[in-house]
């Protein structure tokens, strides 16, 4: 009986248990909890409306406009010579100040002819890398490239050979050697001492050239070497050598470039250059043509002045809004001028980048102290700059000395550095304060929306940034940031 007599005391204490417990309850932590789980669901606040651009009206230029086209002050002698060319202590550059030089070679206004071809010789045979077609293709970038830069006052045409110039010569019977690596040698002196090779090797390639090719239409030309070479360790080019024309001897520059620009030299693969041909072309046929470039930013991804192929993997077709200007392929009405001694209240000016053709104001130049400016442009990564990081968008500022001296192609150049004098430099926005020379900064050269730059007494700030309009706003500061 035992057993039975615990399970019924068992029963009765689980009875008497569950009938004075009360029913269960849920924790308060519960409500709590759905208090804070209500919380997190909550909607989040609305964001705030796209900025809309402010209702300006262009401001007049009220300065005197011959002020903004600075004079070029240099001695008559020393403008006659060229980008590099020395005379003791003096560096001959092209001007940058007004007026435009024209040296006689490929003119600035209306249309210049260019003869082009690809040339092989003997030991340096023509090659597949550089297909039928190729120069076609090239050239017809350039040309698109010069009547949209020069508004349609400008443009490039040429007359193409099509098939290979074959030239019977050994091509390492010409060397052009400077003996030493790059920069360590007088560019002027090694060209004089090779100015009869070079002089030899363009009549030997002209002379090979097709009946119907007429020299004395032409205003330069430039010809595309087989990769093959070995023996052209620096650029073969003439700006002196006298070609027979029907109309009798005329002095044509020519152009054929070096091993650098057919090989991986400087670690860029040759497929690249090859494919950037038209680049490397418009910057040299700008020499030509009596702009200077190199400046500001020399080698830096931000134009063709600058450089002639892409650096550090990204490249602008851009021409700098200063030698645009000096080209006159700006109109004057399209430049907004201001100047430090009438600039006593703020002025407005909305700028149209120079990735987009045309425009109201391309251009911003205010007069600070004798023979210089400083230059306001608007850049976008679109059309000619598409290569550009897609964030890249904003205002380049920069000084332009008309009585500058200028070097480039200097080892160890970051290409902003006053150590390597220039005709004009990059200015960093005021919030950059560590301002050592870095190559290609443009992520910290931009002047981005609500960016001010400071500088001789002017401050430019970006007051906003529409998709085809700058709105910029130039007043007097009393200090440079």
């Amino acid at each position: 009986m035992p057993g039975k007599r615990a399970a019924a005391l068992a029963l009765a204490s689980t009875f008497f248990l569950g009938a004075c417990t009360p029913a269960f309850e849920p924790p308060e932590q519960v409500d709590e909890v759905a208090e804070i789980q209500a919380a997190e669901v909550e909607p989040a606040p609305e964001p705030e409306p796209p900025r809309e651009p402010p209702e300006w009206e262009q401001s007049v230029s009220v300065a005197d406009f011959s002020r903004c086209k600075l004079e070029d002050p240099r001695p008559a002698d020393v403008k006659e010579l060229f980008r590099g060319q020395k005379r003791g202590d003096i560096i001959g550059r092209d001007n940058v100040g007004f007026p435009r030089t024209d040296r006689g070679e490929i003119p600035g206004l209306g249309e210049g002819n260019i003869i082009s071809a690809r040339v092989s010789f003997l030991d340096a045979p023509p090659s597949d890398l550089v297909p039928d077609g190729f120069l076609e293709e090239q050239t017809a970038l350039i040309t698109e490239w010069s009547e949209f830069w020069s508004q349609g006052k400008f443009r490039y045409t040429f007359q193409l050979i099509d098939d290979w110039v074959e030239v019977p010569i050994n091509h390492a019977d010409y060397p052009i050697d400077p003996g030493a690596g790059d920069n360590q040698y007088d560019q002027d002196e090694f060209e004089q001492l090779t100015k009869g090779i070079q002089e030899q090797i363009a009549k030997a390639v002209v002379a090979e050239f097709p009946d119907d090719i007429d020299l004395a239409a032409a205003d330069a030309i430039f010809v595309y070497l087989s990769p093959n070479i070995t023996a052209f360790l620096q650029s073969v080019g003439s700006r002196g050598v006298q070609f027979d024309t029907s109309e009798g001897l005329r002095r044509i520059p020519f152009s054929a470039g070096g091993i650098y620009h057919y090989s991986d030299a400087s670690g860029i693969p040759y497929a690249i250059k090859r494919d950037y041909l038209w680049t490397w072309w418009i910057h040299d046929i700008l020499h030509f043509q009596g702009m200077n470039g190199h400046a500001p930013g020399n080698g830096w991804p931000t134009g063709l002045g600058q450089g002639a192929y892409p650096a550090g993997g990204i490249l602008s077709g851009a021409l700098s809004a200063w030698e645009t200007f000096l080209f006159e392929w700006l109109d004057d009405s399209q430049v907004h001028c201001a100047d430090i001694e009438t600039l006593d209240q703020p002025e407005r000016v909305m700028l149209t980048p120079l990735e987009i053709y045309g425009g109201d104001r391309k251009m911003i130049a205010i007069r600070t102290v004798d023979h210089k400016v400083l230059v306001v442009e608007s850049r976008r990564p679109i059309g000619w700059s598409k290569d550009w990081n897609p964030q890249d968008a904003g205002l380049l500022v920069y000084e332009v000395d008309a009585d500058g001296t200028h070097t480039d192609h200097m080892p160890n150049d970051c290409g902003n550095d006053p150590k390597y004098p220039k005709w004009a430099y990059y200015i960093y926005p005021d919030w950059v304060k560590d301002r050592r020379c870095v190559p290609n900064d443009i992520e910290n050269m931009l002047v981005r929306e609500g960016m001010s730059v400071t500088h001789s007494g002017v401050k430019i700030t970006l007051d906003y940034l529409g998709e085809d309009l700058d709105y910029v706003l130039i007043e007097p500061a009393d200090d440079d940031a």
